[in-house]
This record gives structure tokens, sequence and C-alpha cells, in this order.
């Protein structure tokens, strides 16, 4: 502090403070980080599908489950497996649709039958959300599965059977003798 006097006698020269600042300023230009264009397309596209697979995920359960917990939450081998018998499953009461037409009341009961298996399915995927580490009810709803494509298959062998027998019946009706 003594010999603060002796320093402070030369104030700097003139265009000092705007030399000082063009330098902070260039200085500042030289660190901004320019973001090629091809980075920013990857960044959006990334945006976009991550996006789009939240959105499926959670659009999903809603056209697929009964509004439960189904196995398929639990892994992606579990997802597969899934979607294999409901898409399986779909396709059998399409057939089932078309082959049974004529008779309203057979279809009225297969159809309340079909509903009864899928309450115990929605009862199965509430108690999977309480425990879903159980594989006892893992493997149950798996065996849901396979017995509800099992019956649809079973009801359209049938119904293909009868349909066969009464369009043979119909031909040998129609003959002349």
């Amino acid at each position: 502090m003594n010999n603060r006097p002796e320093f402070d006698h030369d104030e700097p020269g003139d265009g000092h403070f705007e030399r000082f600042t063009e330098k902070l300023r260039s200085a500042n230009m030289e660190r901004r980080f320019y973001i090629p264009y091809y980075l920013k397309i990857a960044v959006v596209l990334l945006f976009v599908s991550i996006s789009s697979i939240a959105i499926y995920e959670l659009i999903r359960p809603a056209q697929w489950g009964a509004g439960g917990y189904t196995i398929g939450r639990l892994s992606p081998e579990y997802r597969e497996v899934e979607d294999f018998f409901i898409h399986t499953i779909n396709t059998k009461y399409d057939m089932l649709e078309s082959l049974n037409n004529e008779d309203n009341e057979q279809t009225k009961m297969i159809r309340d039958e079909l509903k009864e298996m899928d309450v115990v399915f929605q009862n199965l995927s509430k108690e999977l959300q309480h425990d879903p580490n159980n594989e006892r009810l893992i493997n149950a709803m798996i065996q849901h599965y396979q017995m509800k494509l099992e019956i649809l298959n079973s009801i359209i062998s049938q119904l293909e059977e009868i349909k066969q027998i009464t369009s043979k019946n119909n031909k040998h009706e129609n003959k002349e003798i």
C-alpha cells in the first residue's frame, strides 16, 4: 500500500479500452459453438423417434389389453409372446365371425363363454399388477392364451365340419332321382 502512488501514475494509451473490448468480443466469437446441419437433423430425428415410441407405448395397452397389467409390460420376450397370441386370437375371432353367421343363439353362447374367459384373464391381470415377479401368474396368463386359442380352434373346426355336412346335404337334396 505504501508504494501504490508510484504505480498509478501511468494511464493506458488512447484506444486501449476499445482494443480490449474488441479482443473480448473476438474471443467470445471464437468460443461460440456452431452445430453442423447434419447434427441438427440427427437430433430432430432422434427426438421424433423417441416421441413416437413413447406415444405408441402409451396407446398400445389401451388397444390390446383389457385395461389391466399384461405380461408384455414385464419384458420384451413376454411382449413378443403376448403379441403373437393376441394377433392369432384376433384372427381366430374373425374366422369365427365369418363361419358362424347363421345361428344367433349359438353365436351368443360362444361369445358369452369367451367373455367369461376374458373375466378370468382380467383377474389374473390385476393380480399380476400387484405381484409382477410371480412366475405362476405369468405362466397362468400364458396358459390362458393357449387355452383360449385351443378353444377357438376347436370351435372353428367344428363349425367348418357342420358347414361341410350341411353343404353336402344340400347338394344331395338338389339331385333328382
